[in-house]
């Protein structure tokens, strides 16, 4: 239930002096950052399991009232019989608070108070909405793993929630679909069913956010951090962008 569409990639540096342990430069907001990017590839992967997706064009701009069609939200949810559904924006979703991520109705009143915390999160965060936002099935669980892939091949998982098992075949398959660059991708096991989903992406590197040099994608094992290697890096002006 995903619409795709065609971006333009954003450069990502090509710099001959990278240190040990920082597979790439890119900007948060890089195109390749998007769900909406990479939601359509990992459903092509027939081991990976994602949530039902729907995405819906952000009308407005900063100076006006943004909104969207809530009542594609409520068909959608009524779509899948679904009581609960997650929302995020195409690059992030909100951290702040779950008022800002999971919608429990399906009253068009209701959703729309969810899409706008969610708007003053991300806003409040310095995240791009991206033009679209992403309304997702509810998939209740206890358990993420996140692993690090590179070039095709996984680099290492981890978890803070100590899993019986690892859905290691569904990594496999995203590390042989995106086979190029560094990511991150995270996986959530169902509590009731023990199915796995993978349900985010994001590219594995660092970023400059006006600052200083910083981790694109969190790691629990900060010895893995490209960030040990921040104070090593030079100036963004000084980096050669290709296409």
């Amino acid at each position: 239930m995903t619409r795709q569409t065609d971006m333009p990639e954003t450069p990502i540096t090509d710099h001959p002096k990278l240190p040990n342990s920082v597979p790439l430069i890119a900007d948060f907001h890089d195109d390749r950052n998007r769900l909406s990017y990479y939601q359509p590839r990992l459903e092509q992967i027939k081991s990976v399991r994602t949530p039902l997706t729907l995405f819906l064009p952000v009308e407005g701009s900063k100076n006006t009232y943004l909104h969207c069609d809530y009542r594609k939200i409520t068909q959608f949810m009524q779509d899948i019989s679904a009581l609960k559904a997650f929302i995020r924006g195409d690059y992030s979703s909100a951290k702040y608070s779950k008022e800002g991520r999971v919608v429990t109705s399906q009253d068009r009143t209701q959703i729309e108070k969810t899409v706008l915390e969610m708007f003053r999160q991300l806003s409040l965060g310095k995240r791009n909405i991206g033009g679209k936002i992403a309304i997702r099935e509810y998939v209740p669980h206890d358990v993420e793993v996140r692993y690090f892939i590179e070039d095709g091949k996984i680099l290492y998982r981890g978890s803070l929630d100590e899993p019986d098992d690892f859905p290691d075949e569904m990594a496999v398959g995203v590390a042989t679909e995106f086979d190029s660059l560094s990511w991150s991708v995270d996986f959530i096991k169902h509590e009731q069913t023990g199915k796995w989903y993978c349900i985010d992406m994001g590219l594995n590197g660092l970023y400059h956010d006006g600052d200083r040099w910083v981790a694109i994608s969190e790691h629990i094992d900060k010895e893995q951090s490209p960030e040990n290697h921040a104070e090593k890096m030079v100036e963004p002006k000084r980096y050669q962008y290709r296409r």
